[in-house]
């Protein structure tokens, strides 16, 4: 087991998660193999955190990675960020009730063929039997779009 030397005090830590990983990795002097062993996460994966393909990690693989890297959660938690942090959805993808009822009403009613309100590609829908607080039976309108992050739950 490789012995690790503490992170430097006068040294200011790096404000990305990306940049972090890569910062203690290499303070720590390990390969990106060494990271990816002893966290238990692939290589890929590795890879995509330190080039900042992923932002934002499972309270899980974060305490993985802290325990590889011999630092607290809380130093890789601080700088993470969740991708609605990051960019915000478009005004387009917020659509209002009124849209969102019509849709539901539409799928509970059996219309097929529905478009995505907001790129206009083809919406698998559900139709969700379940039942009320009160227990009686009642139905749930779900749908997601094929091709953007459009999703309905109703």
């Amino acid at each position: 087991m490789k012995q690790f030397k503490p992170i430097p005090t006068n040294q200011p830590l790096a404000p990305t998660l990306a940049r972090r990983i890569v910062q203690v990795r290499e303070i720590r002097n390990m390969t990106v193999l060494d990271l990816a062993t002893l966290a238990n996460f692939s290589i890929k994966r590795v890879e995509d955190l330190e080039s900042g393909l992923e932002t934002w990690l499972s309270s899980t693989d974060r305490q993985r990675l802290a325990k590889a890297l011999s630092v607290e959660p809380a130093l890789l938690k601080e700088v993470e960020k969740r991708h609605s942090e990051i960019a915000p959805l478009p005004e387009s993808h917020m659509l209002n009730a009124e849209t969102a009822e019509r849709l539901a009403q539409d799928i509970l009613d059996g219309i097929g063929g529905l478009k995505c309100p907001d790129c206009g590609a083809e919406l698998k829908t559900n139709v969700i039997d379940g039942f009320d607080m009160d227990g009686f039976p009642t139905q749930f309108a779900k749908a997601f779009c094929v091709k953007c992050p459009y999703v309905l739950r109703i």
